[in-house]
């Protein structure tokens, strides 16, 4: 089954902002998990903040990787329901349109 073009996570306003929230978080709570686990065990404190930046960048970017990844699959699942509704309107339609295209050949060769 062929797979239709899909949009890039930083083309979607949603997808975007979704991102930036996640990446700003996790690199946040990485900041505060590192530096606070450095600083309670017993790092001196310019330790700690070289720590908690180094945890800072990595939460950054594990969170930029997951944060992606999540949302390419929610773009591709509402892509693929997407498609699917329109499907199934093509398919209901089928008939009224198959049924009037007769009636217009009728009507066609009436006249």
């Amino acid at each position: 089954m062929n797979t239709p073009p899909l949009v890039a996570p930083a083309e979607d306003a949603r997808a975007a902002a979704g991102i930036r929230r996640t990446k700003a978080r996790v690199g946040l709570a990485g900041f505060c998990v590192a530096g606070l686990g450095a600083y309670a065990h017993g790092d001196v404190l310019f330790s700690a903040g070289v720590r908690a930046l180094a945890g800072g960048v990595t939460g950054y970017l594990v969170g930029w990787l997951v944060a992606v990844t999540v949302w390419r699959r929610i773009m591709r699942a509402e892509t693929r329901h997407a498609i699917d509704i329109l499907r199934d309107r093509q398919v209901k339609q089928a008939p009224t349109t198959a049924a009037l295209a007769e009636e217009t050949a009728k009507n066609q060769q009436a006249a």
